[in-house]
Formats: C-alpha cells, structure tokens, sequence
C-alpha cells in the first residue's frame, strides 16, 4: 500500500478530503505543525511515496528514497524552486479554481454596473419613493462593453467565456506572443498592456506576481484607463502599485474597482495586521473581500480529487498532470 504524507498548515485541514478520494487503498499520514514535532517530519518523509503540501519544515530534504511526488494542492508554487526541491522528484500544483474566480469576476462587473446593493437598500429605505411607474430610476449593463485581460490563463479564458455570453467584447494579454482564440478581440504580449488600459471598460488583472508585473501597473497605467473604468485585482496586490491605486480612485480619476488581494498578509512574522497601508475601506467606489474569490466547498473539493488522481499516477508510472519542475537538490544539502 502506498503511502501519502499531508503536511503543513493548510493542506492537513483536508487530509479528510484526501482520504475520502482515495477510499483506503493509501495509507495516509498527517505532519500537522501545530499538533507535531519537526523531529517527526524525517520518518514520515521516508515512507512516504508522495509528499502533499507546501513548504516542508526542516532547513534541507531528509532521505526519502520512495518519493515520486511532491504535490502541491494549490497554484503558487513561490516558496519553492528546482534548486529546493529533491533531485529528480517531480513538482506539481493544481488549478480547479479558475472557474469560481470568473463568477467571482462576473459578479463584480454586474454590481459595478447594476448596483443592486443600491438599489436594496434604497427601497428598503423608501419603497417606490414617490416614483409612479415609467419613471424608475437607471441603472447601467455590461453589455457591449469591453473586459481587457492581464495575464490571459486558465482565470482570463472562463472570464472570457462568460463575458462572450453577456455579449461583451474581449481583449487580453499574455507573457507570450499567440494567436488570438475566440472570443478574444486580439491577444497581444505586454507590450500591448497600454492599448487595453484604454479600450477597457472593466481590466481584470490576472497574473503572475514576478519582477517584471510587481507594480507594472501604477500612475502612468491608470491614466490610460477611462473614468468610468472599473479594475479588477485576483492577481496579488502588488501587481498594482497601491498608492497610485488609491489616489485614483479617491480622486475619481477611475470608477471603481473589485479588490480581492493585498499589501499585507498574515503570516509568521506578523500576527495581526491590516490587509491595505490606506484607507480603501472608506472609499464607496470600491468592492472588497478577503482574498476570497476562489473560495468554495465545490472548489476545494475539485482540488482534491485532482490530488488523488495525481497520486495514482504516480504509482502507476503514468503521465503526471501539472507538472511544474523537476528537483535538483540533493537529498540532505
């Protein structure tokens, strides 16, 4: 029976998952930091066939002679590179997000537009207040207007998809030169990020965080954008510079935006800490939430299922999905 080792913070609270998927033809253990010693990782490492998690907690990799897997349960993959990782072992993440984060999108043009908050909360305030009918008050569609794209991936094609339906006109960007696919207006490589800033009336903001996209876009970038324009960040804060972000939208000079990433996170060295450095909780042109656009039960379990059938593979020395590099680090350097 193979054996499947669940560690770190986040991945153990769905060891359930994992377990259920696999119906006790593995063996599953569970390095959980907060009920297990590091001491305690290195023979689970050893039998382990595939390891499932994030950053494991010992400085260097300890002997793992059966491992054919480490697989990571979400996308990023930054807390790891080949030169980290045990020679020869394939690393794998996993998407199953993308189209949760397009609803999530979607959603966020439909209310930036539609305003039914708004319009909630005034008839619960006034009713018809005083308006007969014929004379309601205008709100605006999303119809025919223009979703742009940053970073044009497995997020921005459901976005596109759904966008199509509503009949909006689409364009993108990408990190590298391909053709244009339906329903896309045109495709371009970044060099073409200014001529979607000022085509689009919503900018979905999509990709990676690297040296080349931290703050690429900032005062110059939203400039270019209309002032009725609405931006849309499921990327990571920093893609956006934040203050020109800020001032932008205190000033009016944009629409509005849908954020979902930040500035600042909880993490070890800091255990309570505001997720912005200003203040875009007082602003009213905004949506806000907590890094929650692609979090669902169906979600999570999709990932799950993912993980299970890349374990399998595994050990039947089939192809493996996702991969996204092989290690090369010796084990115990």
């Amino acid at each position: 029976m193979p054996t499947a080792l669940v560690q770190g913070r986040i991945a153990v609270q769905f060891a359930h998952l994992l377990r259920g998927e696999l119906d006790g033809t593995w063996k599953i253990d569970v390095w959980d930091p907060a009920k297990n010693e590091t001491a305690e990782f290195a023979p689970m490492a050893y039998q382990a066939d595939a390891i499932i998690g994030g950053r494991i907690p010992t400085k260097t990799w300890p002997e793992i002679p059966n491992l054919k897997l480490f697989q990571i349960p979400w996308t990023g993959y930054d807390f790891c590179s080949p030169e980290t990782m045990p020679l020869g072992v394939p690393v794998c993440n996993c998407f199953e997000h993308e189209s949760t984060i397009a609803e999530y999108i979607l959603a966020a043009m439909l209310e930036s537009k539609i305003g039914l908050r708004a319009i909630d909360d005034r008839f619960r305030n006034e009713g018809w207040g005083g308006r007969a009918p014929g004379t309601s008050l205008y709100h605006n569609e999303i119809r025919g207007r223009t979703v742009g794209i940053v970073g044009y991936g497995h997020i921005g094609r459901e976005v596109a998809r759904r966008a199509a339906a509503f009949d909006m006109r689409v364009i993108g960007t990408r990190r590298s030169n391909q053709p244009t696919p339906a329903p896309l207006a045109w495709l371009g490589t970044p060099e073409r990020l200014h001529d979607l800033l000022g085509e689009s009336d919503f900018v979905v903001v999509a990709c990676d965080l690297n040296d080349e996209t931290e703050g690429m876009i900032g005062t110059a970038e939203l400039n270019l954008m209309k002032p009725d324009s609405v931006i849309i960040n499921v990327s990571r804060g920093r893609v956006i510079a934040e203050e020109p972000l800020y001032k932008a939208l205190k000033n009016g000079d944009i629409g509005g935006a849908a954020l979902d990433v930040w500035y600042n996170y909880i993490g070890p060295d800091q255990e309570d800490v505001w997720p912005s450095n200003l203040p875009f909780q007082d602003l009213e042109n905004v949506i806000l939430s907590a890094h929650e656009s692609a979090s669902t039960a169906e979600q999570v379990e999709r990932r799950w299922q993912f993980v299970a059938a890349n374990l399998r593979r595994a050990v039947n020395g089939e192809a493996l999905a996702n991969i996204v590099f092989e290690g090369q680090q010796i084990a115990g350097t």
